[in-house]
C-alpha cells in the first residue's frame, strides 16, 4: 500500500452554488458511494443536520440506511456557513475543526460532534472514502515496535504504511542533542510576543515560557547539519514515492520546550491529525518529524499515536471519536530517538508532570501536482490560520485524551 493519499489538485476546485449542490451534485455522489457511506454511518449518532449557507438552509437526515436532503431548516443541529465557507469544505479545503479553531464555528443548536459526524458522511460522498467501520483497519504485525538505523528501508516502509508510524532508536548521539539544546537560549534571543513563529505559555508560578521557536535551524548551526546529514535525509527516502523536504533552509524545524504545569497558552497539543484543518486530499501523507534533544516518557511529555487511523476516515480532532476500534499507543523515546508520523495519523502529545522535555519537529512533504495554486490557497487559507493550535487549546470542552 502506498502512502501518497491525495486525489485532487488545487487547479481543479469545484464552484459551489448552494441550491444546486444540495439539489443537483450531492444526492447522486451519496447514491453512487451509498457502500462507503452505510456501514460506518449506522455506527454514527446522526442526528438531522441544517447547513444553512447565507441564509438558505438544507436538512440532512439518516433514514433507512440511507442520506435524505431536504430544504428548509429541520432538526436539533445548524450550522451556519459562508458561501467561500461551504465552498471550501466541500472542496476539502477546511473542516469543522479549522472553523472551529478560528472561532468561526457558527452553531446556534447542536454541537461539534454532529457536525463532525455528518462531516464523515460529506468526505464519503464527495471523496469516495469508506466511513470507518469496525474491523475496517487490520494489521499482520505487531503495532509496538522500535527501530534502529541498521534496519532496512523495505522494512521501516512496510511498518509506516501499515501502523502510520515509526520509532527509530539511537539515530542521533548524545552529544549531537546536547549541541541543539545548547543552542535554545541563543535562539530565544530572536523570538519576541506578537511573533508568528513564537509560542508562548504560562505556568502555575506565573511565568511566561517561550515553549516554541519556529525556523529554530536559522539560529542553530548543530540543527542545520543535523538536517542536512543522510541520516536525516533518509527518513524522507523511507516512503518510496520522492518525499523531500518543502521548507527553506533557516524555516525548516520548531524547537520545542516542554514545561510542567502550563495554565495558559499551548505547549501539548490533544488528539488530532495534522490534516485536520482540510486539504487531506491534496497533501497526505506528509511525515512529521520529532527529534528528541531530550527523552520523553508518561512523566515527561512522551508522543502518543492512534497506529491505522492514517487509513480511516474519522473525526480528525479534538479527540479519539467515541467507539474507535483503534487503541492509541506511547511512544516514549531517549535522546537522539526520532519519531515519525504521518499527517494523518492521530497522535497527541502528553502534559509533562515530572520533567520538561525539549524536541525538534520538522519533516517532508510530497511534491505538490500545482505548486502555484497550491500555493496560492495556502496563503489564503493561512491568512485566517494563523496560530491555529493556540485557538484549539484554548477551546473549552473537547480537548485532551
Amino acid at each position: 500500500m502506498s502512502v501518497d493519499l491525495r486525489t485532487r489538485v488545487d487547479a481543479e476546485q469545484a464552484p459551489v452554488e448552494t441550491g444546486r449542490f444540495f439539489r443537483e451534485t450531492l444526492p447522486p455522489l451519496l447514491d453512487a458511494h451509498q457502500a462507503d457511506i452505510q456501514p460506518g454511518a449506522s455506527g454514527l449518532l446522526l442526528t438531522d443536520f441544517c447547513i444553512e449557507t447565507e441564509g438558505e438552509p438544507w436538512t440532512l437526515t439518516w433514514q433507512q440506511d440511507r442520506v435524505q436532503i431536504r430544504e428548509g431548516r429541520h432538526g436539533q443541529a445548524r450550522a451556519r456557513l459562508s458561501a467561500e465557507q461551504l465552498r471550501d469544505l466541500v472542496n476539502d479545503q477546511s473542516t469543522p475543526i479549522a472553523l472551529l479553531s478560528n472561532q468561526l464555528l457558527d452553531m446556534p443548536e447542536g454541537g461539534l460532534p454532529d457536525f463532525l459526524n455528518w462531516w464523515l458522511v460529506l468526505r464519503a460522498a464527495l471523496d469516495g472514502r469508506r466511513i470507518h467501520a469496525r474491523g475496517d483497519v487490520t494489521f499482520d504485525r505487531e503495532i509496538r515496535h522500535s527501530f534502529t538505523a541498521d534496519d532496512s528501508d523495505e522494512d521501516m516502509r512496510a511498518f509506516l504504511e501499515q501502523a502510520g508510524y515509526l520509532h527509530i532508536q539511537g539515530l542521533f548521539r548524545e552529544e549531537e542533542m546536547a549541541a541543539v539544546e545548547a543552542d535554545y537560549p541563543k535562539a530565544a534571543r530572536h523570538y519576541q510576543k506578537g511573533d508568528e513563529r513564537a509560542w508562548f505559555a504560562t505556568t502555575q508560578d506565573g511565568v511566561e515560557h517561550l515553549v516554541r521557536m519556529e525556523g529554530f535551524d536559522g539560529y542553530s548551526e548543530a540543527t542545520t547539519t543535523l538536517l542536512d546529514d543522510d541520516r536525516f535525509l533518509r527518513i524522507g527516502r523511507i516512503p518510496g514515492i520522492g518525499h523531500v523536504q518543502r521548507r527553506k533552509p533557516g524555516a525548516r524545524a520548531g524547537a520545542l520546550t516542554k514545561p510542567i504545569g502550563v495554565v495558559k497558552g499551548i505547549s501539548d497539543v490533544p488528539w488530532h491529525k495534522d490534516c485536520s484543518l482540510g486539504r487531506h486530499s491534496y497533501e497526505c501523507c506528509g511525515l512529521t518529524v520529532g527529534i528528541s534533544v531530550t527523552g520523553a516518557d508518561a512523566s515527561s511529555g512522551q508522543l502518543r499515536v492512534v497506529p491505522g487511523t492514517h487509513r480511516a476516515l474519522v473525526w480528525p480532532a479534538p479527540c479519539v471519536q467515541p467507539g474507535l476500534d483503534l487503541e492509541p499507543i506511547d511512544l516514549p523515546t531517549r535522546t537522539g530517538d526520532v519519531t515519525v508520523h504521518l499527517s494523518c495519523t492521530q497522535h497527541m502529545s502528553q502534559p509533562p508532570v515530572k520533567r520538561p522535555r525539549k524536541v525538534l519537529y520538522t519533516g517532508f512533504g510530497q511534491k505538490p501536482a500545482d505548486p502555484a495554486a497550491a500555493e496560492r490557497n495556502r496563503e489564503r487559507l493561512n491568512a485566517v490560520r494563523s496560530k491555529t493550535h493556540t485557538r484549539i487549546s484554548q477551546q473549552p470542552g473537547y480537548l485532551g485524551d
